[in-house]
């Protein structure tokens, strides 16, 4: 069994309206953070069609549809809205591609809109955040992150309207 996602993760208070507003869905996991399914396409629609133009600070190394469009972090800010003086919150931005238990993973933590140097996979991202392990887990199977296994499906539209958008 496959998994594939890429997501934004994010803390509490989470802003349901804001969500709605940006299309999005946030699924509790663990303790105080919340999952946004999101995509390279949905990024690059959302980040043409607000006109933003910078980009994350995401290391070269990491595969074309991992986001790199800053879009994701005023996503993150508005997801947070509730947070009084909170102008850039401390977010993850999550990639997995595992097939029969073999494959990569990649993570990225931003903290005052800043890239954390440290962070090294999802593990260390969710470390950041303030998840700690569970006795006998790591942080990702505590927070229950194997569970999402695939980026649902109505997030697929955004393919077609960068299409149309030329994107």
């Amino acid at each position: 069994m496959g998994h594939s996602i890429c997501a934004l993760i994010v803390g509490e208070p989470f802003d349901e309206g804001a969500a709605h507003q940006w299309d999005v869905v946030g699924l509790p996991v663990g303790e105080s953070l919340r999952l946004v399914h999101i995509s390279h396409y949905y990024t690059a629609y959302m980040q043409r069609c607000r006109g933003e133009t910078a980009t994350l600070d995401v290391p070269a190394s990491f595969p074309d549809p991992f986001p790199r469009e800053a879009v994701v972090a005023s996503l993150a800010a508005a997801l947070a809205a509730d947070l009084p003086g909170e102008k850039a919150p401390a977010f993850a931005l999550v990639m997995t591609d595992y097939f029969g238990g073999t494959g990569e993973q990649w993570a990225c933590v931003y903290i005052a809109g800043r890239r954390v140097e440290t962070v090294s996979d999802i593990n260390a991202a969710l470390r950041v955040l303030g998840v700690q392990a569970a006795e006998g887990l790591d942080e990702f199977d505590t927070v229950g992150l194997a569970h999402h296994r695939t980026t649902p499906d109505y997030l697929d539209r955004y393919e077609a309207l960068c299409d149309k958008l030329g994107q």
